[in-house]
């Protein structure tokens, strides 16, 4: 099954938050929803359901999953769901729309390898690439991972071409089409068996392509102990799928309808409390979150995106750490 998690600016609308009173007492409080869909990173929340973690650290949750990733926004953006388990550059995006609508209070994983640029057997290096025509999915990360594998390697954007392409069309269009591309998960396999090979992958990005939990600034705001509580569980079901693959692949794909053998975290990084600890201090490695978030802000900037970069003071918040 893809995996879909990028960007998409045309659903992210302007969001109306409605007011909220007193928050209620603890045992009569609705659980924290949710929204998760198919990415390695974001498995622990099936596992910390399943096990019942949430409710040992004394926290009602409802994972709400969502097979379409980009249906995850306008539904976080309603407040149909309190907190969004996002890509970076989607939270980022949706709070410079929205200033103070959320917060991004937990770093999940970042693409460790999973992220990749496909190219033909020709291409032997980057420099290969010079007048040649690239894909990706525009104003994405994927789109920022390919321009990264250039500025890395000394060649100019002038010097290629970027074409508009999802990445899993890219093993289609190898060889035709464009000379590499972006893409990732089950369509690395299927380039390589038309001939393709890997010339670039986030290994080499380290932070570049980071995922986090964002909620809204309400929620934040009335539950802090519900959102420490669920960061606990989180660390916890991270640890134990860590020590206990096959049953935790086996928790993992009854709750999101895969088979086992399709769940793995290889090529990802999953975060445990120190690596959070460490991301989100301030630093301009990509390894920070306030980095990553700078690169993205400003990508979205310089593409028209948006007009003003979100507070990164109150977007970021590591208080909600245990």
């Amino acid at each position: 099954m893809k995996t879909f998690r990028f960007t998409f600016v045309l659903l992210i609308a302007t969001f109306v938050l409605a007011a909220c009173g007193a928050a209620a007492p603890a045992a009569e409080r609705p659980p924290l929803k949710i929204a998760w869909s198919l990415w390695p990173g974001w498995y622990p929340i099936a596992i910390a359901q399943e096990k019942g973690f949430f409710k040992e650290h004394g926290v009602n949750v409802e994972p709400v999953l969502y097979t379409t990733y980009t249906e995850i926004m306008p539904d976080f953006g309603s407040g149909k769901v309190d907190g969004a388990l996002l890509a970076s550059a989607d939270a980022i995006l949706l709070e410079a729309r929205n200033p103070g609508f959320s917060q991004a209070i937990l770093i999940t994983d970042y693409s460790d390898g999973q992220d990749v640029i496909m190219t033909t057997a020709d291409i032997q290096t980057v420099a290969d690439l010079k007048g040649k025509t690239l894909g990706a999915l525009k104003d994405t990360f994927g789109e920022v991972l390919l321009l990264q594998m250039l500025k890395q390697n000394g060649v100019r954007r002038d010097e290629v071409t970027i074409i508009n392409i999802e990445p899993e069309k890219v093993p289609d269009e190898l060889g035709t089409l464009i000379a590499a591309g972006h893409t990732f998960g089950p369509d690395i396999a299927r380039a390589e068996k038309k001939g393709g090979h890997i010339l670039f992958t986030s290994a080499s990005t380290p932070g570049l392509i980071a995922d986090v939990l964002s909620v809204q600034n309400s929620v934040a705001k009335q539950r802090p102990e519900d959102l420490r509580a669920f960061n606990a569980a989180w660390f916890e079901a991270v640890a134990w799928w860590q020590a206990n693959e096959a049953e935790g692949s086996a928790i993992i794909a009854k709750a999101a309808g895969l088979k086992p053998e399709e769940i793995s975290y290889e090529g990802v990084k999953l975060f445990s409390l120190t690596d959070n600890a460490k991301a989100f201090q301030p630093g301009a490695e990509l390894t920070s979150i306030h980095a990553n978030a700078k690169l993205y802000a400003d990508f979205f900037g310089q593409a028209g995106i948006i007009t003003k970069s979100p507070d990164f003071d109150k977007f970021i918040d590591p208080s909600f750490l245990p």
